[in-house]
């Protein structure tokens, strides 16, 4: 009776528990299941509100780097301090430049000379596009002003802005008390008419009296910071090489430091690959609540396809830019699947685990109630406790103690089980360290190839150096070319003085026979007056003499009508080699121009500057001197064309001597044919001969006299060739020095 019961009973409680148990798994699976997809969805919120919260944080970063420009910009009179220390310096280099050519040429050009270059050497120099030097004095006049020539000369004693104020007497007095400082003041930009706020920077150099200054108008300062700020916007970086970027309200691209190709266009028709219009989206949010976030897709670098991205933007009211920043989300999606799927996995291992469990412990359950309770429940389970409660401190490798039989020893395998689960899973999560660890080892590495890139990038800078080096090699090439050609031109010059030497001591040999002829002319002259009764003969003898005298004559005229030529092609010469001399002269201003600008620019760069600001001033020194050497060449050239000039009017008077040699001996033969047709009256006649004779004389010893001016200039044109040769090997040997200092450029 009793055992019936027991076990109707034993079958009841293990039905009731049976299904209790079936429905309460049932309900935990569900219950696990249901939780799992809402703490996904949670998660999801969450992670995405940690991404926009760290987005917000970034933002604000480039938010607060664009705002502290425009407080700079916003700052009238720190702005003015800026700029007039970058004025300063700008002004420190010219007047360094003008002290240094005023110690080197001061004992070689004339004061005239020296202000002239000066001028022009700081008419053509501009920075910031197209901003300017100029120069006053301290009375005040405008001795050069680059872009109102209309100016120079003028008095400006009485000059004022709108405002009234009579800038340049101020810098006058600036400068005269302090030597230099700040002037402000109105003044219109290039190619406007209306006067705008300008800060200038004003010193003086004593040794001129001058005053050299340089400004900047405020607004123009004011957009460099808005330059600035995107700059330094373009170089903010994450470690993941995330970015910010720049567009407006309409919208436009302002900047995206990775794409520039959509810098300045138009975003309004711009949509992803699902055809979102995503700038237009963030214009409306930014205009409406002044920041927002917004999902789209986009590409990944060096990835196929397009992936879902977050970006937040905010409005910079001020200037109407939209900064934003995004991150992908795909990662958070996948990560979340992931752990939706380890979570079912391991719920449906532990719901099958606990079934099993409960199972045997219900059957122990009831084998303790029918047999001995304690003797075969309590004290396995007791042991089990204990090495569950060891496996809790952390000794895995313990083993229960005592005898298990039955569902005991079941229950214990079942535990050992779980405990070498729990290994596997701690092994797991070892593995897992290890994947991080690599996934560290690879951030290293990006690491070193963003240091290799920016290697890459200081390569990019010495190219740009080597490519100004090229340019300067193209001016040294044209200067050595026109040398060559001066060379050239100088060697026919010197030929051409060499044959009017020739041609010239051919002259006075010829001029020398002719007056011999008219001697012998006019001692038989001298001897028909006295012997009356030959004078037939003497005539007849006279006339052949005239007639030579006529041929000598007219020798000496082709010769001069020879000479005139060569003169006269040796001025076309002289021509020639100034104008090479001009082409000389524009090469050698070049280069000292944008000698002169390199080194305003390398002062602006500050110390990374100050190499190239070395070589800027050693090229402007070789410049300097190939100017000075092509001055020479200049004035040796003018003596050269003076000696000509004076040679081809001692050969033309030299010609009109000759026309009048061949008159007086045209006349001395008419007056010998008389003779034969009219001896009666030969004394007469004779004495005549005799006059026109020693005319013909005293015209020949003019012609002597030509002559020698002529052979005297050749030799001092030969002369002056030589000195223009030796220039020109100077002016050879500096443009090797230049090459050599551009190789060292290059190097």
């Amino acid at each position: 009776m009793k055992k019936g019961l027991s076990f109707k009973l034993l079958l009841l409680v293990a039905l009731a528990l049976t299904v209790t148990l079936a429905i309460a798994l049932a309900t935990l699976f569900q219950g696990a299941e249901t939780f799992s997809r809402s703490q996904m969805t949670e998660q999801r919120g969450q992670m995405l509100q940690e991404e926009e919260a760290d987005l917000r944080e970034l933002v604000q970063l480039a938010y607060a780097t664009v705002e502290s420009y425009h407080q700079r910009s916003q700052d009238i009179e720190g702005l003015k301090a800026y700029k007039a220390r970058e004025l300063q310096g700008i002004i420190e280099t010219v007047t360094s430049q003008v002290g240094s050519y005023i110690e080197r040429n001061r004992d070689i050009l004339t004061p005239e000379e020296m202000e002239r270059e000066i001028k022009a050497l700081v008419r053509g120099i501009r920075f910031e596009g197209d901003n300017y030097v100029w120069i006053n004095d301290l009375e005040p006049r405008m001795v050069m002003h680059p872009i109102r020539p209309d100016m120079d000369g003028r008095d400006l004693s009485t000059y004022a802005d709108p405002q009234g104020t009579k800038l340049f007497v101020r810098m006058a007095e600036v400068a005269r008390s302090d030597g230099e400082g700040i002037v402000e003041y109105m003044w219109a930009k290039p190619g406007e008419t209306t006067d705008k706020l300008k800060v200038s920077y004003v010193k003086l150099v004593p040794e001129l009296g001058w005053i050299f200054g340089a400004g900047s108008w405020i607004e123009d300062i004011a957009d460099e910071m808005k330059a600035e700020a995107l700059a330094q916007v373009a170089r903010l970086r994450l470690g993941d090489g995330n970015y910010f970027w720049v567009n407006d309200l309409e919208p436009r691209m302002i900047m995206h430091p990775t794409v520039p190709a959509l810098n300045g266009k138009s975003l309004a028709d711009y949509t992803d690959t699902q055809g979102k219009r995503l700038f237009v989206e963030m214009a409306e949010k930014a205009r409406a609540s002044g920041e927002g976030f917004v999902e789209y897709h986009w590409s990944k670098p060096g990835q196929p396809g397009d992936f879902p991205k977050l970006s937040y933007v905010r409005l910079f009211e001020p200037w109407g830019w939209i900064i934003g920043m995004g991150v992908y989300i795909d990662d958070i999606d996948v990560a979340l699947e992931e752990r939706h799927a380890a979570f079912s996995t391991a719920l449906a291992g532990m719901m099958r685990q606990a079934g099993f469990i409960s199972l045997v412990g219900l059957a122990v359950a009831l084998a303790a109630v029918v047999w001995y309770f304690r003797r075969a429940l309590t004290l396995p389970l007791g042991s089990l406790v204990a090495f569950a409660s060891r496996v809790a401190e952390g000794d895995l490798d313990a083993a229960p103690k005592g005898r298990f039989k039955d569902e005991m020893a079941v229950l214990k395998d079942s535990v050992e089980r779980m405990v070498t689960s729990l290994k596997a899973s701690l092994k797991e999560a070892d593995d897992k360290k290890c994947q991080a660890d690599l996934e560290a080892e690879r951030a290293r590495c990006s690491m070193r190839e963003a240091e290799e890139a920016r290697g890459k990038a200081e390569n990019a800078r010495r190219e740009g150096m080597l490519e100004a080096a090229g340019m300067l090699q193209e001016l040294v090439e044209d200067l050595a070319r026109s040398a060559r050609e001066l060379a050239s031109v100088t060697s026919v010059a010197s030929q051409g003085a060499q044959r009017q030497n020739d041609r010239a001591a051919e002259t006075a040999t010829a001029m020398e026979e002719m007056n011999a002829t008219v001697l012998e002319v006019a001692r038989n002259a001298s001897s028909a007056a006295e012997k009356a009764g030959l004078a037939r003969d003497k005539a007849v003898l006279g006339r052949a003499v005239v007639a030579d005298a006529v041929g000598s004559i007219a020798k000496v005229e082709a010769q001069a009508v020879d000479l005139t030529a060569i003169m006269e092609d040796l001025g076309q010469q002289a021509e020639g080699i100034g104008r090479i001399i001009t082409v000389i002269e524009d090469i050698a201003d070049q280069t000292n121009l944008l000698a002169l600008n390199a080194a305003i620019e390398a002062a602006r760069a500050g110390d990374a500057g100050r190499g190239f600001a070395v070589v800027a001033d050693e090229v402007r020194k070789l410049a300097e001197k190939t100017m000075n050497a092509t001055k020479e060449v200049v004035s040796a050239i003018q003596s050269i064309q003076g000696g000509t000039r004076r040679s081809l009017s001692a050969v033309r008077d030299a010609s009109e001597a000759v026309a009048t040699s061949t008159s007086l001996a045209e006349d001395s033969g008419k007056a010998l044919v008389e003779i034969v047709a009219l001896v009666e009256d030969s004394a007469d006649r004779v004495r005549s001969i005799a006059t026109a004779s020693e005319e013909q004389s005293a015209a020949s010893e003019e012609i002597n006299r030509a002559v020698d001016d002529i052979s005297h200039i050749s030799a001092e044109t030969a002369t002056g060739m030589d000195q223009a040769e030796r220039a020109v090997t100077g002016l050879r040997e500096l443009a090797e020095r230049l090459q050599k200092v551009i190789e060292r450029m290059r190097s």
